[in-house]
């Protein structure tokens, strides 16, 4: 059984961490603030949490259930996943971790930006294709 509950409160708070992240990304002067930066870190483990409990449950149970359909679907997730996490595992996430000058602030909230721009995406995939078939 999926635990479609868990996955989507996962969902929830991850794009909230985003919504939030998103705010402050571009202000250099929160760039070392202890609440930023914890939830930074937050974002981090909880992305990686969530794809590695998807990874436990949600493609094997996509693919008994023998369809087309979710044939296709477990091949995109799959895809998907390891993309997200190659991306993801390349990411500078040193947020807090070093002085950084403007330029360098401004091209980290870029990337930034893009990964709030991917977890998302990725999170509406799951709850557009991917749950409906577990309901």
């Amino acid at each position: 059984m999926i635990p479609l509950v868990e996955f989507r409160a996962e969902n929830r708070a991850i794009k909230d961490l985003c919504t939030i992240l998103g705010m402050t990304i571009d202000q250099h002067g929160l760039r070392r603030n202890s609440i930023v930066c914890e939830l930074m870190d937050r974002f981090v483990v909880s992305v990686n949490g969530h794809l590695a409990h998807e990874d436990r449950s949600i493609y094997g149970e996509l693919l008994k259930q023998h369809t087309k359909e979710a044939n296709a679907i477990a091949d995109k997730f799959l895809g998907n996943t390891q993309e997200l996490k190659r991306i993801f595992n390349t990411y500078t996430h040193d947020w807090c971790r070093k002085q950084h000058s403007k330029s360098q602030h401004d091209e980290y909230a870029e990337e930034s930006r893009e990964m709030f721009r991917l977890v998302c995406k990725r999170l509406d995939f799951e709850e557009e294709k991917i749950f409906p078939h577990f309901e």
